[in-house]
């Protein structure tokens, strides 16, 4: 557990301390939404929830507990703004929390929403998660929410050409949160350029700012960058670049540099990188291969993202891409196809009935909201993130609401 500061007051110094110890361990293990409203009690409750070591020691625990146990989702609805899709969105956005758990009602709470003026973005991209801390690209801009904390923030706009498939991830080195966006520098196809820009989250930059070296390869945007090990992926254009690796770009949020990681290059027959999908899994990095000829999905994950060792965990004969969304304690994988959420067990070869879960029969609940999923008008895609609520602010005087 990280050290912690010790509130200051006036009085026998010992017992004050045991107390502050006692209110710590009670604290510690409450969820986000009561100690929105224990912060309200006293100056000294709000002093101790406040402390950035106290957030951090909050978020660890809450991440083992959901690394033991994940059942913890979010549900944002992407809806078409009219029965006629057209390609544009809602600006009503919702963020859905849904726990995994057998013995509860199929039911998601709505956690945060915020309605955006008509017009302001049209297109929304895949969403991204990062500490609780999650991100909306969008054709105009980009947006960083908190749901749990009910704190949000518009970027700034970019004077680039920026791809709409920013990332969001943790600089480990300094504790601080960044997202990083492509660019072209140049339109010309004879000499095609990109940049990369970085904003730090909740430390009073203004603007974006380039970094001082560029992407060595010219950046393809198949899904929003992931984040694993204090870097962010991406795929690289080699259909424009055919002298390029089979790896993916990597960007590091320490030092804004970049590498290439490798990919398992042995694969037979060979799986196009449309049919790859990138995804931090339990802390390691994670390539899901579909293969179209032989119907089959391999799931492969490395501990080490520089020189990657990669191994095979999972094959499953399956006729349609699936995504896996977190590993299981007891061996197994909880993977998405579709709308549809199941658990997979290697020593079992297969999927138990009961194990299924369909995104279209969960309720929906909110202060003025009772819908099935089914029921959405006008419904794209769900987006579905594997989520711990924290405390991390996205402000840099980010306040809890006890509504």
């Amino acid at each position: 557990m990280p050290q912690r500061k010790q509130t200051k007051r006036s009085g026998h110094p010992a017992g004050e301390e045991l107390l502050d110890e006692m209110l710590w361990e009670i604290l510690i293990r409450l969820p986000v939404e009561s100690l929105a409203r224990f912060k309200l009690v006293s100056k000294v409750w709000y002093t101790i929830i406040s402390q950035p070591v106290f957030v951090r020691a909050h978020l660890q625990r809450s991440k083992q507990k959901q690394h033991h146990n994940p059942s913890s989702f979010l549900i944002t609805p992407q809806i078409y703004l009219d029965s006629n899709p057209s390609g544009i969105f809602s600006t009503n956005i919702r963020f859905f929390q849904w726990s995994l758990q057998e013995d509860d009602l199929p039911s998601a709470m709505l956690l945060h929403g915020r309605h955006f003026p008509a017009g302001e973005f049209g297109l929304v991209s895949q969403m991204a998660h990062c500490d609780g801390l999650v991100l909306l690209p969008t054709d105009t801009n980009a947006y960083v929410f908190n749901p749990a904390t009910r704190d949000g923030i518009a970027l700034p706009r970019s004077h680039h050409n920026v791809l709409q498939r920013p990332g969001l991830g943790l600089d480990v080195s300094t504790g601080t949160y960044k997202v990083a966006r492509s660019f072209f520098r140049s339109c010309d196809y004879n000499s095609v350029a990109m940049g990369m820009e970085v904003i730090t989250i909740n430390c009073g930059e203004g603007s974006w700012r380039e970094t001082l070296v560029d992407p060595p390869y010219l950046i393809l945007c198949p899904q929003t960058a992931i984040h694993c090990k204090g870097c962010l992926f991406y795929f690289i254009d080699r259909e424009n670049q055919p002298c390029s690796p089979r790896g993916l770009l990597r960007f590091s949020l320490q030092d804004e540099t970049f590498g290439i990681t490798p990919l398992l290059n042995n694969l037979y027959p060979t799986v196009e990188d449309e049919d790859i999908v990138i995804h931090e899994l339990g802390g390691e990095l994670c390539a899901t291969f579909f293969c179209k000829s032989m119907q089959r999905v391999l799931i492969s994950m490395t501990r080490d993202i520089l020189v990657p060792e990669w191994e095979c965990h999972y094959v499953m004969n399956v006729s349609d891409q699936c995504l896996p969304m977190a590993s299981l304690s007891n061996g197994g994988i909880l993977l998405r196809r579709g709308h549809c959420l199941f658990r997979y067990y290697m020593k079992d070869h297969g999927v138990k009935e009961n194990d299924m879960f369909d995104i279209d029969e969960l309720r929906f609940l909110g202060p003025s909201e009772d819908t099935l999923g089914h029921a959405w008008e006008n419904l794209f895609w769900f987006d579905l993130l594997y989520y711990t609520p924290s405390l991390v602010p996205v402000t840099p005087k980010a306040s809890l609401h006890a509504s």
